[in-house]
């Protein structure tokens, strides 16, 4: 997995966002979505890249839990979610993830949970373009990885 660059020390790709409007407080946690292109998201055997939209969020929980929603043009979303991970370098942050939810079309109040291991690295958003890299195996088998860059605009 390739890891990105940012520079500051703090979990979660909102954080990295300090400008003005950029973060949204839901309850006690913070969100920030960015817009882009959505080069690849697999789940197991769901191809989902052509169903991936231009949008992405991403939220962190006050306890340290850090989800990136890929939002799919359907109205499902697919959420990688994780704790944030020790940074390799001060320039690099990376979470651990632990579970990977989809959101039903039939059932949109009972996501599909699957327990995994994996990690998402990602770069600082303010910088200009990055791309947000999630790949791990999911525990009943298979593998999921998906790739996000961004447009190069702020966070919202």
């Amino acid at each position: 997995m390739t890891v990105f660059k940012r520079t500051m020390p703090l979990a979660g790709l909102l954080l990295l966002a300090t400008g003005a409007g950029a973060q949204t407080q839901v309850g006690n946690a913070q969100m920030a979505g960015v817009t882009g292109s959505c080069g690849k998201l697999v789940v197991g055997d769901r191809q989902l890249t052509d169903a991936c939209s231009a949008k992405l969020l991403n939220v962190t929980y006050p306890d340290g839990r850090v989800g990136f929603y890929f939002v799919l043009t359907d109205g499902r979303i697919v959420t990688f979610s994780g704790m944030d991970g020790d940074n390799p370098t001060p320039d690099t942050d990376v979470v651990d993830l632990d579970k990977v939810i989809m959101s039903r079309t039939d059932t949109p109040d009972q996501p599909d949970v699957f327990q995994a291991s994996g990690t998402c690295g990602f770069g600082n958003p303010m910088k200009g373009p990055m791309t947000i890299s999630c790949e791990g195996t999911l525990a009943g088998g298979g593998a999921f990885s998906a790739a996000f860059t961004t447009d190069g605009k702020p966070p919202t």
